[in-house]
């Protein structure tokens, strides 16, 4: 396919650029590099690769991006609730209004698929042993009621029954991310206790009792490109939590898991809880309709994470560059 991957510079955009590449299909990324471009090096003179610079706010960027494409994966966005919370008109901005001008904009150019990066924090924070696709939601940020609010932009409105062109949508609500990336980030629970414990050997662990279902980067690329790879009538209109059951785990768990992979790290247990968000999620769906699985683990991303580092000599986890929410969003 010709395919369309908006912030495909971003912490999961370059890993999809990858996977694109490597199952043979023509890409074009559409990115504003507020966090560089490095992260696509590896592929910059790709003959299949086209990379744009530009905002999803920008109608005229958009437009030009689409141009001859067939499908679009839409990644860019303010990602995380720290980075939403900077600037609440941007949130709405980049999250949400732009979400309805890249909808009629796929219209115009007559996109086939899209893909949609939304985000299990959705669900808030519930007692139930195992949320669906579903479940009823709970969101406890903007950056959750961006995400449900674009969903809802999506599915609704790729529909027009006046037209003979109707676009294929597919949601895809991401776990907690971990992992190494190319464009590196710190501001991730598996990563932030990796990188504390590698220099500080400290693992400050906050409450510790509430839940999160985990991904490593790389698998929520996989999964991208496996849903835009499927029969459409799989995907079309349909929702998929996208993660694994045995990766859904307490902080505290977390918390033992790199210490068990950090020589001379300890965990240390903080009574107060930042943040009330607590969920388990069913990844049934995505493995039952596509067979979809994850390959890695959070000892895979500690021990990849721990080798970058040493092998980078990272000595500050703090620099902007590796968090959200220290960049200005406008």
């Amino acid at each position: 396919m010709r395919v369309l991957v908006t912030g495909g510079a971003g912490y999961i955009g370059n890993y999809i650029v990858e996977e694109l590449l490597e199952n043979g299909h023509d890409v074009r990324v559409l990115d504003n590099f507020l966090f560089g471009d490095d992260s696509l090096d590896p592929f910059r003179d790709h003959e299949r690769l086209d990379i744009q610079e530009g905002d999803i706010r920008h109608i005229e960027d958009l437009s030009y991006a689409m141009e001859d494409r067939e499908a679009v994966i839409h990644m860019a966005g303010i990602v995380g609730d720290p980075a939403c919370g900077v600037n609440e008109q941007a949130t709405q901005a980049v999250n949400v209004e732009a979400t309805k001008t890249l909808v009629e904009v796929c219209k115009l150019h007559d996109i086939q698929r899209l893909v949609f990066a939304s985000t299990c924090s959705v669900y808030g924070a519930s007692e139930l042993m195992e949320l669906n696709e579903g479940s009823y939601l709970n969101p406890l940020s903007l950056y959750a009621e961006s995400k449900i609010d674009s969903e809802e932009i999506i599915l609704h409105e790729t529909h027009d029954m006046f037209s003979d062109n109707e676009i294929s949508p597919t949601i895809l609500r991401l776990g907690t991310i971990f992992g190494w990336s190319r464009r590196m980030r710190f501001d991730l629970v598996v990563n932030l206790l990796t990188a504390k414990a590698v220099l500080e050997d400290d693992i400050p662990v906050y409450g510790g009792e509430q839940y999160r279902p985990l991904v490593h980067a790389h698998d929520a690329a996989r999964a991208f490109v496996e849903v835009l790879e499927a029969p459409q009538e799989a995907v079309e209109h349909q929702v998929f939590n996208v993660g694994d059951n045995d990766l859904n785990y307490q902080i505290k768990e977390v918390g033992r898991i790199v210490e068990e992979n950090v020589e001379g790290a300890e965990v240390r247990f903080v009574e107060h809880k930042e943040d009330e968000r607590t969920y388990r999620v069913s990844f049934d769906k995505i493995n039952h309709i596509l067979g979809w699985e994850t390959e890695r683990d959070i000892e895979d991303g500690v021990e990849e994470i721990k080798g970058w580092m040493a092998k980078n000599d990272i000595t500050d986890y703090e620099q902007d560059i590796y968090r959200n929410s220290t960049y200005p969003y406008m």
